[in-house]
């Protein structure tokens, strides 16, 4: 099993299991936040920008890992994560999946300005690289 998974990351379905992968964990932090934000987990009022963070580190880990890795590849795995969590959590409130479609903004700023963060770290730990082998 494990030469198989090697096999296919090394060839061109890499990037399905990364959007298999990021689907997941957007999923599980998406989920959080619009149970906390329907009232049904009561947390404390920090947790938003703590879940905007957590939601957009995959971002910058992928932008930086993999230089393949583009923002259109994440753009359509956000959407779907985030109509599963709505879907899931309708069944529990009685609340318009469309509504919740502007609480979805943060989450997409914020996985905007890591997958930037993780393509500037790219370029420029590329250049250092480039230098130190000079």
């Amino acid at each position: 099993m494990r030469e198989y998974i090697c096999e296919a990351w090394e060839s061109g379905e890499r990037k399905l299991f990364q959007c298999v992968g990021l689907f997941s964990f957007l999923v599980v932090i998406y989920g959080l936040y619009l149970a906390i934000h329907l009232g049904v987990m009561h947390v404390g009022n920090d947790q938003f920008a703590t879940l905007c963070l957590i939601s957009a580190l995959p971002f910058a880990v992928l932008a930086f890992s993999d230089s393949y890795w583009r923002s259109n590849d994440a753009a359509p795995v956000c959407v779907l994560a985030w109509i599963a969590a709505s879907i899931a959590l309708s069944f529990k409130c009685p609340v318009c999946v469309v509504g919740l479609a502007v609480t979805f903004f943060p989450f997409v700023l914020s996985a905007i300005l890591a997958h930037g963060f993780g393509t500037v770290c790219r370029f420029f730990t590329n250049r250092l690289r480039g230098y130190m082998a000079e």
